[in-house]
């Protein structure tokens, strides 16, 4: 079974054999069964024998559905509870970092906040920025070129996105607090998910 966001909707999806059900739910609805159902060939070109039937549908567990919906919808707040706060201390490491000047330090800290903006889908990152550092987008631009040409951002002047060079990730490493014990975001959540059957198997 597999849980994905669509739109302002949620999705369920599971799989059952030669047949794939897709169960929709609309935004805030969180108990019940789905507002919508739609049951295809899990293989586009294929047509499973008899089409489908009573069998079939017996075989969706609606209750397993639902438990998978609000354990989308937990790790998705945590998502955005660990974004906020991890923004927000990413805000005041910037503008701390830029009130000691144009030091690598702050270029590294200014790069990553760069190159996950645009990662994320961000844009007008120049307009963004400023706002974060309290400077003008054409300083923030020219701060930019400088952690490219001093080694800490790749990519060219001009064009968004580039990645950050192993210079600037070492300095992160020692400037961000607690960076080096850091486990990647997926380890947290798989952890959290988890957590959360256990306790609905509780």
């Amino acid at each position: 079974m597999t849980e994905q966001g669509q739109g302002r909707n949620r999705i369920v999806v599971q799989d059952l054999g030669p047949w794939v059900v897709e169960m929709e739910w609309p935004e805030g609805v969180t108990q019940g069964g789905p507002g919508a159902l739609l049951i295809r060939p899990n293989e586009e070109d294929s047509y499973p024998p008899g089409g489908i039937s009573s069998t079939v549908l017996r075989q969706i567990d609606f209750r397993e559905a639902g438990e998978a919906l609000r354990r989308q919808l937990a790790v998705s707040q945590m998502r955005a509870q660990w974004r906020e706060l991890y923004e927000e201390g990413r805000a005041k490491r910037l503008r701390e970092a830029a009130s000691r000047g144009v030091t690598d330090e702050y270029l590294a800290l200014l790069a990553s906040a760069y190159v996950g903006y645009v990662n994320d889908g961000g844009t007008g990152p120049l307009a963004h920025l400023a706002e974060k550092v309290g400077k003008s987008e054409s300083t923030i631009k020219g701060h930019l070129w400088q952690a490219r040409k001093r080694g800490l951002l790749t990519g060219s002047a001009g064009r968004a996105g580039g990645e950050l060079t192993e210079k600037a990730t070492e300095i992160l490493m020692e400037v961000v607090p607690g960076a080096k014990d850091l486990r990647p975001l997926a380890d947290v959540v798989r952890e959290a998910e988890v957590n959360q059957k256990r306790k609905e198997g509780d």
